[in-house]
């Protein structure tokens, strides 16, 4: 028996270890990281010169994007550690959060502290090697999500419309990591994505308002009990993030495979808030926040797709 205990030992220890690094990544909000990088690595792309063989062999080209990916991705991420922080008390009155890793103490608010300023300050080390617009973008995302939005979550359901700014950021942020410049590109890259979250929000807020309301956010569907108001608000964010995806055509970075099929996409989200305006239960409210992941992972491939 305790050759079989000390030969499970290491198995429990490596358990266990597996298990506390899982926790610090979730404390980066692991959705919220994926979009930033997938954004942000698709705006990079946009953004390369139409010749990508002399691009792709350019000298130190490959660190440059590296340092913009995950520069940007560390920023945005200790920018959501410092979120968890400041809304510990927030999480564990709400189910759906009850259960983080802070709220249940397994992880402290100091080793997340510190967890939260590596990340912050090695991924601005790394955006200062890219470009300084760039990195005033990524400090502004931080900046924007911490100090704005964060607070502001309690007092006004404007801050929806406020995290769509820091949300939106790093997709403008992997073009000017190229270009250099916040040219049109970069504000209708910043336009499509800081759209399409609203009524991505307004579904998940509907879904789970119950539980925003126990944890003291102020949000539009908590006091709006029929859903009219949120779901014409969904209606009007839809057709405005329809309406932003057509601009990298019109402005030469996409082609015509991308404006037919982010279109449809596009309409396909408006007509899904149309569907909640009609019957607003939580079946439509999901199928709005289902068809919006649909719906950027379509914009982003066709992106790849049918880049001019």
């Amino acid at each position: 028996m305790a050759v079989h205990d000390t030969d499970a030992l290491p198995i429990a220890e490596q358990a266990a270890t597996a298990s506390i690094v899982r926790q610090y990544y979730e404390l980066t909000k692991p959705g919220i990281s994926q979009m930033v990088a997938m954004t942000t690595l698709t705006g990079y792309y946009l953004a390369i010169p139409t010749d990508l063989m002399s691009y792709a062999t350019t000298p130190g080209m490959w660190l440059h994007a590296a340092s913009t990916l995950v520069g940007t991705l560390a920023i945005s991420s200790g920018s959501c550690v410092v979120n968890h922080i400041m809304e510990r008390d927030i999480d564990a009155r709400m189910k759906r959060t009850a259960s983080r890793p802070i709220p249940t103490g397994i992880i402290s608010t100091t080793h997340a502290s510190v967890f939260a300023a590596l990340l912050t300050l090695g991924g601005a080390a790394l955006l200062l090697t890219t470009n300084l617009l760039t990195f005033g973008l990524a400090i502004a995302t931080w900046l924007f999500y911490v100090l704005v939005y964060t607070p502001m979550k309690q007092r006004s359901s404007l801050a929806v419309i406020i995290g769509g700014i820091p949300g939106a950021l790093p997709f403008a942020g992997g073009w000017t990591a190229v270009r250099g410049s916040m040219d049109p590109m970069a504000i209708a890259l910043f336009a499509i994505l800081f759209f399409w979250q609203l009524p991505h929000f307004y579904a998940l807020s509907w879904m789970y308002r119950s539980d925003y309301r126990a944890g003291g956010v102020v949000l539009r569907a908590i006091s709006d009990e029929t859903g009219a108001t949120l779901a014409w608000q969904m209606i009007l964010t839809s057709v405005l993030t329809l309406g932003s995806t057509i601009v990298p055509t019109v402005l030469g970075s996409t082609g015509y495979l991308y404006l037919v099929g982010s279109s449809l996409l596009g309409a396909w989200l408006v007509v899904e808030s149309i569907r909640f305006r009609a019957t607003p239960d939580a079946a439509a409210a999901r199928r709005v926040l289902l068809t919006s992941y649909a719906v950027l992972m379509g914009i982003v491939l066709l992106m790849f797709l049918d880049k001019q």
